[in-house]
């Protein structure tokens, strides 16, 4: 969810092939936004720009300077869903449409969750044809590789995310460096990397000041990163830092995504299989 849908579509088609798969305007509170799914790489993103004044997307734009905003994973049984969640000790934070709803991000770590138990007939998933370039991309994106999000507890919360999920942890890394994921967990068709609080090195880490735990990172993976720096850079595309795990693009120059690059699956990831 970023403040200029515009731009941030533009930006990600030219770094990683994004391609429109449909556009709406909602402006239903709880959403208030415009947009709608893209592709890149190998998963369907929703990206939105907020706009209904003190909405939830312009309350959390507003709030936090936007960017990734919650995970969307499928249920078969919304209602099921909902029970188990509950009887996990997790809130239902709202429900928009019948088919769809949030959980509390209160209640796992700020990791905001919609669990949907509808099919997009749009969605290359579910047999729609993945459209054609609109530009040639800088990049070859091969996988949404992962998602990451800040946590204050990530033992706990990928505790809590399996039992909610129905997943496991996929890698644990118990001396994870500064900005690296501590702990991995199965979304199903990729991960959830939970890093730890930045504590005081957000601008350092992430471009970014990240004062509150929450759904932060996208990670795209891509063939060859070891020269990619110069078409970055000529492009206007700023690289951040690189580290094991990849390489952290500026947000500002990706349309306010916060976007990393890597060449691996993140061990465990159900890819792999």
């Amino acid at each position: 969810m970023v403040a200029d849908y515009d731009l941030a579509c533009e930006r990600l088609t030219l770094l990683a092939g994004l391609r429109v798969l449909e556009y709406s305007e909602n402006p239903q509170p709880e959403i208030g936004r415009r947009g709608g799914m893209v592709w890149i790489g190998d998963n369907s993103i929703e990206l939105g720009q907020p706009i209904v004044e003190g909405g939830g997307a312009a309350r959390f734009v507003t709030r936090s300077g936007g960017g990734m905003h919650s995970v969307a994973v499928q249920v078969d049984d919304l209602e099921a869903t909902m029970a188990h969640m509950e009887s996990c000790g997790v809130r239902i934070a709202a429900r928009p449409m019948k088919e769809f709803c949030f959980s509390d991000p209160r209640d796992t770590d700020g990791v905001f969750i919609e669990w949907g138990e509808f099919e997009l007939e749009v969605d290359p998933r579910f047999g729609a044809t993945i459209p054609p370039f609109a530009t040639e991309p800088i990049l070859e994106v091969v996988h949404h590789a992962f998602v990451g999000a800040i946590v204050e507890d990530p033992e706990a919360t990928a505790e809590l995310l399996c039992r909610l999920l129905g997943t496991s942890v996929v890698f644990e890394k118990a001396n994870a460096g500064k900005g690296e994921p501590r702990f991995g967990v199965s979304l199903g068709d990729c991960v959830l990397a939970l890093y730890c609080m930045p504590k005081g090195q957000s601008l350092e880490l992430w471009g970014r000041q990240y004062g509150r735990a929450r759904t932060h990172l996208l990670a795209l993976s891509v063939r060859d990163t070891s020269r990619i720096e110069q078409i970055l850079a000529e492009h206007h595309f700023t690289v951040l830092r690189r580290c094991e795990t990849g390489i952290v693009l500026d947000p500002s120059t990706t349309g306010h995504v916060q976007v990393m690059l890597v060449e691996d699956l993140l061990p465990g990831d159900p890819r792999l299989d």
